[in-house]
């Protein structure tokens, strides 16, 4: 397994040395928590791309065929899917912690009333998922019946401040009181990004490295934030590879959705030990 640390020119992924942070005493009361919200990109890029280093044929068109053809997310939203239930598993095998089943945060009205209120708006796409377009062009999927949350709506970059208090304060008072609705300690939202990189035999062979990272933020009663990641902490690299056409990455291929299931498995395994260490597990 290999892992790289990059700083890249665009908002898909971040750099920070600092990694992990976790809240003592308050992450130790936590026992129960649900998951609100896990996303991915939809469109997934060349890491140049990312980087500034080059455009890709759609971008040079112009943004009008992205604002008006939904892209084919199945894929996507199979590699997301996948992303949820891994973490899943592992905040359960994590310092004791029960993860409470799916469709008590899907189907609770007190959730969608959470959303809503917060104007934090979705909407439905042909494979039944949710997309959000942010100021920086990037759609987001999510698995079917999960709402889009972004991870800069309760950890954004910066010193935001509004009205006296930060700017993701309402958002983090609002997952607090759906601690209480929901019967749980602490709730999470997570978020992957997904890129690939091409290599000296990339045009010959048509494989790419699928590049994986993800950021996890727990969000307790009193609306604290008791363990979170930084932007761009780590990025991981699939030991699959994925297939591109041309410029872009063939998804239809399952050796590409398998590959990036394995760089998914890859980086939540690198979350997990890295948590486990910041809880002294």
């Amino acid at each position: 397994m290999k892992m790289k640390l990059m700083l890249l020119g665009t908002a898909v992924f971040l750099c920070s040395c600092a990694g992990i942070n976790v809240k003592q005493p308050e992450i130790g009361s936590v026992k129960k928590i649900a998951i609100l919200s896990v996303t991915g990109n939809e469109e997934i890029k060349d890491i140049k791309v990312e980087k500034g280093e080059k455009e890709t044929l759609l971008k040079s068109i112009g943004n009008a065929i992205k604002d008006n053809i939904d892209y084919l997310t199945e894929e996507q939203v199979t590699i997301v899917t996948h992303g949820a239930n891994e973490l899943f598993k592992t905040f359960n095998e994590m310092n004791g912690w029960t993860v409470v089943p799916f469709e008590t945060v899907t189907e609770s009205p007190e959730v969608e009333a959470f959303f809503v209120d917060n104007k934090i708006e979705g909407e439905s796409i042909n494979v039944g998922a949710v997309k959000l377009k942010e100021k920086q062009d990037v759609r987001r999927v999510a698995p079917n019946g999960m709402r889009v949350l972004p991870y800069n709506k309760i950890n954004p970059q910066g010193m935001t401040w509004v009205n006296g208090e930060r700017v993701e304060a309402p958002i983090l008072r609002g997952i607090g009181k759906l601690c209480e609705t929901l019967g749980v300690d602490a709730i999470a939202v997570a978020e992957f990004y997904f890129a690939y990189e091409t290599g000296m035999m990339t045009k010959v062979t048509s494989n790419v490295t699928p590049i994986v990272a993800v950021n996890v933020v727990l969000v307790d009663k009193n609306g604290n934030k008791i363990l979170y990641t930084d932007y761009g902490w780590k990025t991981f690299e699939s030991d699959d590879a994925a297939k591109i056409n041309r410029d872009y990455l063939n998804l239809k291929d399952n050796r590409s959705v398998k590959a990036y299931k394995r760089g998914v498995d890859i980086a939540v395994a690198g979350f997990k030990e890295k948590a486990a260490k910041k809880l002294g597990k």
